[in-house]
């Protein structure tokens, strides 16, 4: 295993701001040359970091044959678009060092858990803006997402349903401002080249409630952009696993119904550009 850590920094950025690859060394034995990538952005609010949905899950999906990658984005005090300009330079750095690292630079998937789930649909909504490509200093035939996973996000701005949190550590104390609350409500961003999508959660997720990913699964189904929702009756937020790998300090994390949701994804991946495995 090829084990590296790069910096990521523009404007505003943090100084902790990195991109951990977890890359399969080349071997003349295995048949398998580039392989896919999955690039994770694990959630806290835009407040912190979680551990509990970095490595564990860059491991289990390195496990199933996937080059993965953590980015560390900026979380407040940094704000919009910090953390979208970042991720927006770690898929562009992967796509420029394809051949060095032997990935598939047509499969590079973004995923994210709750506020970084909302970090990767806002990539999926401006991967191919000037905005972004402008911001970033970045070519835009080098942004491109295969597909998103979706981990119990964050996606409205609408005060009936989102989750203000998380909305006021992205936007600072422009947080009202009207403008932006619509830039970062991604239901209202959802455009036919977004890249197709695979999304879970939870009844009982009381902290980002599933309303957030229903407007959209509603949106998408508007544009025809193919989708794939799973919605679990039981368990709260943050699951990551839902394993014992990852239970949290309080022992809420545990919900053997859930615990599928990655086998699915990996189902959902094979279908969609990876066909390496099949």
């Amino acid at each position: 295993m090829l084990h590296k850590k790069i910096a990521i920094q523009t404007e505003g950025s943090l100084p902790d701001a990195s991109l951990t690859l977890y890359l399969w060394d080349y071997s003349e034995e295995i048949p398998i040359r580039k392989r896919p990538l999955i690039l994770i952005l694990p959630g806290g609010g835009y407040h912190f970091l979680s551990d509990r949905e970095s490595e564990p899950i860059a491991l289990r999906f390195m496990a199933m044959g996937f080059h993965t990658a953590i980015l560390r984005y900026s979380v407040a005090p940094a704000r919009f678009p910090v953390s979208l300009k970042e991720t927006a330079l770690a898929v562009s750095y992967l796509y420029e060092h394809a051949d060095e690292y032997q990935i598939d630079s047509d499969s590079i998937f973004v995923m994210g858990f709750s506020a970084g789930g909302h970090l990767a649909a806002s990539y999926g909504a401006y991967w191919n803006s000037a905005f972004l490509s402008q911001e970033s200093g970045c070519r835009t035939e080098t942004l491109r997402p295969a597909g998103l996973l979706l981990c119990y996000p964050v996606i409205s701005s609408d005060p009936a349903i989102r989750h203000e949190g998380s909305i006021r550590e992205l936007l600072g104390d422009d947080w009202q401002d009207e403008e932006l609350l619509r830039k970062v409500s991604i239901d209202k961003q959802v455009h036919p080249q977004m890249p197709p999508a695979f999304l879970w959660n939870t009844m009982q997720d009381d902290t980002v409630p599933p309303e957030n990913s229903l407007v959209l699964v509603q949106a998408y189904m508007k544009q025809g952009i193919p989708i794939e929702y799973h919605l679990y009756e039981k368990g709260g937020h943050g699951l990551s696993l839902a394993s014992a790998l990852t239970d949290n300090m309080q022992h809420q994390c545990i919900e053997e119904s859930c615990q599928n949701w990655i086998y699915l994804a990996e189902k959902w991946l094979n279908r969609s550009e990876c066909k390496f495995l099949t």
